[in-house]
């Protein structure tokens, strides 16, 4: 009998939880829906002059962005003109300099309008979108170096593609080569509807599982280590939302799709981050357009000074772009350390024993006498997944936290005070294990 009272109040729960969840959720993807299907249609049915079809991605991006966030859109706005009006000042000059030159404008825009202008609340509701229009901003001025373009972008390019309503709100980012392309596919199959469908029905599974179902099936009387790993997993499962509601975005513009209506569009593999192999793996598909942005712009621009220096810069100029945030700079420059150290260890024990157990994947013809699938390298990789999970956890955990925290920006306090309930257990073994890879 109580078995029964307890099944029929867990769904109860569930179901209150889960209406007014998707509800709200189903109301957010219906304003992105809609205006990025408008873009689309018109590109689609209208036979339009290049600029017309930029001056159009211009206008509805500005329109979506303004009804979703209000006035704090004209920071947005802002951003955008002023960092043209620089790269055209810059070329007047040099020819080799813009790429640092606006990165370091637009991260100290960024980080000022955190610090001196913008109320915390503000900031936090155009934070991911101020992000975003930074990393089209550095992408543009970088290429102008490397001279992949014919010449300066006019207003109405740079506009329409930092503005693009498929992107502008939720990501994620493409390169104004990419975006450009996008704007010659023409199609209309019901192909098109079913991968909009499917992506907004994992949108709304990943949402409903952050919000009502994760934080549900384990209590708060438990372990600390199962409570930080639900809370972790609930917010990976509020990323799988906002990624797959940014895909549905995206394809709904017709943007990550080939003229056979074929989706080639990826933002992040569940998958592989639930059933880690590695934290570099983690790192890759977390989020793929943003990995390969700081692979293509800041990693491999830095290699050349050493690679612990090139992981460092790309971590830190990762976290710069997330803001002044202690927590966010401090999980991020965590799992760059973490990783580093770990994927070096993995080598180590790789060329010692063997066996295929690098962070990567070996290819399918490796020098390794124990193959990816010989019960050593099982049982290897098995184990280094499982501390990836618990590395997971350890990060994750600081993420949850009261509706108010979250409005106002995470303090150092806050971080701090959940890895010391956790012991500092992730920094100490990854020290731990440096030391043995030294030794080794």
């Amino acid at each position: 009998m109580e078995d029964e009272d307890y099944t029929e109040n867990t769904w109860t729960y569930i179901s209150l939880c889960a209406e007014p969840t998707l509800y709200e959720g189903l109301r957010f993807a219906k304003d992105l829906i809609i205006a990025n299907l408008v873009l689309r249609f018109i590109i689609q049915t209208i036979s339009l002059p290049h600029n017309v079809r930029h001056s159009i991605s211009l206008v509805i991006g500005s329109f979506l962005l303004y009804y979703s966030i209000g006035p704090a859109s004209f920071w947005t706005i802002g951003l955008t003109s002023g960092s043209y009006f620089l790269i055209i000042l810059l070329s007047c000059i040099t020819k080799r300099w813009r790429g640092l030159i606006i990165s370091l404008a637009v991260i100290s825009f960024l980080l000022a309008c955190e610090v001196y202008v913008v109320n915390p609340k503000m900031w936090q509701q155009i934070r991911g979108i101020q992000m975003i229009a930074a990393m089209k901003i550095i992408s543009v001025a970088i290429e102008l170096d490397r001279n992949l373009f014919k010449q300066m972008l006019n207003p109405v390019e740079y506009g329409g593609y930092l503005m693009c309503p498929a992107n502008c709100i939720l990501g994620p980012w493409i390169s104004f080569h990419t975006y450009n392309n996008y704007l010659d596919v023409r199609f209309l199959t019901r192909r098109w509807f079913k991968i909009i469908f499917f992506n907004l029905f994992l949108a709304m599974f990943f949402l409903v599982l952050s919000n009502c179902i994760v934080p549900w099936y384990i209590d708060d009387d438990i372990t600390k280590w199962l409570v930080a790993y639900r809370d972790a997993q609930a917010f990976r499962m509020s990323h799988y939302f906002i990624s797959s509601m940014s895909i549905v975005s995206m394809v709904s513009a017709g943007f990550g799709l080939t003229n056979d209506c074929h989706s080639e569009l990826q933002v992040t593999k569940p998958l592989f981050i639930e059933l880690p192999r590695s934290l570099v793996q983690v790192v890759i598909y977390w989020n793929v357009p943003m990995h390969q942005w700081l692979k293509n712009y800041v990693f491999k621009a830095c290699q050349p000074y050493g690679q612990f220096t090139a992981i460092f810069v790309t971590y830190a100029v990762s976290s710069l772009l997330h803001g002044l945030n202690f927590q966010f700079s401090a999980v991020l420059l965590s799992i760059g350390t973490f990783s580093y150290i770990e994927y070096n260890f993995r080598n180590k024990v790789a060329s010692a024993l063997e066996v295929c157990c690098l962070a990567n994947p070996c290819a399918k013809q490796c020098d390794h006498k124990n193959k990816k699938n010989s019960f050593l390298a099982v049982i290897t990789n098995a184990l280094f997944s499982f501390i990836t999970i618990i590395h997971l956890a350890y990060l994750g955990v600081m993420f949850e936290a009261s509706f108010s925290i979250q409005e106002s920006g995470y303090s150092y306090y806050h971080t701090i005070s959940k890895w010391e309930d956790l012991n500092y257990f992730s920094h100490g073994f990854a020290f731990f294990m440096y030391v043995i890879y030294l030794m080794m």
